[in-house]
């Protein structure tokens, strides 16, 4: 019959498959005109082909079904829902740019050198702060804090700084420990305790490279502990072995990654597996 199309001849003029076709006609979003009640076989008016290619290409620009279903039934919205939908891709397209730069990071982590030691035991001046991701920026301002009340009181600082992230926790706040190791008789002061931070067993990995690209880091180190077979505790530190002020290019800070790992594990190689 004139201006029936069969789902195969559909399929071809629109570019829509006939298991899409069907799939569509099953949800409501593009039915056929006629379903012959002998064999269900679908037919198609030659008028649905614009509204078949129009779907094709909202779909092919990535558009959910339920922003086609609303197009087709409220065009009058069709600037708000093409205009999310461009705000959406945005974002996608930034956090595939993120997730490359991630992935180069990963790759450039991957030449890092690991190493089982234990870390000394040393008297520290500590700030204990609560940590309620993603507000890290409490762990910079306690070292700052720190470092003014080394400077001002004249202590030798003994090694470099560090804090240490605590495993557990309550709901998704746990404990950090920013720490300054420091030589002599020295006082508390306010919030700034003078502690005695005992020496660990670590699996560690040291990362070159500016500050804000560390987290990466910690899950290649924990895959390379987990690969090797070291019991990891959960707690974990991080050693500012060249950083502000004396190395004043990001990209050559060195940074030792710790993972605690359980006493016993303290005396296995390196490489051991």
């Amino acid at each position: 019959m004139e201006g029936r199309l069969l789902i195969s001849q559909f399929a071809l003029l629109t570019g829509l498959t006939p298991k899409t076709l069907r799939y569509y006609d099953d949800i409501g979003l593009l039915t056929p005109r006629w379903v012959d009640e002998a064999n269900r076989y679908r037919q198609y008016g030659i008028e649905q082909v614009g509204m078949g290619i129009r779907i094709r290409h909202w779909r092919h620009i990535g558009l959910p079904l339920r922003d086609i279903q609303r197009l087709i039934h409220s065009p009058g919205h069709a600037t708000e829902v093409l205009s999310r939908h461009e705000a959406r891709l945005h974002a996608e397209i930034t956090a595939r740019q993120d997730a490359l730069q991630s992935l180069s990071t990963l790759l450039e982590e991957n030449t890092m050198e690991y190493r089982v030691d234990h870390l000394p035991t040393q008297q520290v001046l500590r700030i204990r702060e609560t940590l309620r991701p993603p507000h890290y920026e409490v762990i910079p301002q306690a070292l700052q804090e720190l470092m003014t009340y080394v400077r001002a009181m004249g202590h030798p600082v003994s090694a470099p700084s560090f804090f240490v992230h605590h495993a557990g926790g309550q709901g998704e706040s746990s404990t950090v420990d920013i720490c300054v190791p420091v030589a002599g008789d020295v006082q508390p002061s306010g919030r700034i305790e003078v502690q005695r931070f005992e020496g660990s067993p670590a699996f560690i990995g040291r990362f070159v490279g500016p500050y804000e690209k560390t987290g990466a880091a910690y899950t290649v180190i924990a895959e390379e502990a987990i690969r090797r077979g070291l019991p990891l505790t959960g707690t974990t530190a991080e050693i500012y072995v060249k950083s502000v002020p004396h190395t004043p290019d990001p990209n050559a800070y060195e940074t030792d990654i710790a993972f605690m790992l359980a006493p016993e594990s303290g005396g296995r190689p390196v490489g051991s597996d």
